[in-house]
C-alpha cells in the first residue's frame, strides 16, 4: 500500500513538474459536524496545504496535511492525510474528477484507511 501511495503522489508530481506556469500553491480547510436526528455524533476538521498544475486536459493535484476528529463523549483523534487525483476536461460539456485519498491515524499499529473516488459531470 505505502509503495501504490509513494508512486501516486510521485505520477502527480511529475506531470506537475513538466506542466506551464499556470500551477499554484493553495491552503484548504474543511471542518463539519455529523449525526442523525437530535444526536451528535462526531465533528472534524481537516487543514491541508496543495499543489495544483494544468497540462492539457488534466488538472492534477496534491493535498497534504493533519486532520481531527472528535466523536461524541471521546477525546479528539488526529491523523495525517494525503490525497492525489487530478480534474479532466473531457469535453466542452463533460468533465471527471479522479482521487485517492489516504488518512493514517497517528497511533503506532493503526491501519492506513483509504478511499478513492471518481465522479463524472455533465454541464447543461
Amino acid at each position: 500500500m505505502k509503495q501504490a501511495l509513494a508512486l501516486s503522489a510521485l505520477a502527480v508530481l511529475s506531470a506537475a513538474s513538466v506542466a506551464p506556469a499556470m500551477a499554484g500553491p493553495y491552503l484548504t480547510t474543511k471542518v463539519g459536524a455529523k449525526g442523525e436526528g437530535s444526536d451528535f455524533d462526531k465533528s472534524y476538521i481537516e487543514t491541508r496545504v496543495g499543489y495544483e498544475t494544468k497540462y492539457g486536459n488534466l488538472k492534477p493535484y496534491i493535498e497534504v496535511g493533519p486532520a481531527w476528529e472528535t466523536k461524541d463523549g471521546e477525546d479528539a483523534t488526529t491523523m495525517g492525510q494525503l490525497e492525489i487525483g487530478t480534474k479532466i476536461k473531457l469535453t466542452d460539456n463533460i468533465s471527471s474528477k479522479i482521487k485517492a485519498e489516504f488518512t493514517q491515524l497517528n497511533e503506532s499499529g493503526s491501519d492506513m484507511e483509504w478511499k478513492y473516488e471518481g465522479t463524472l459531470t455533465y454541464e447543461f
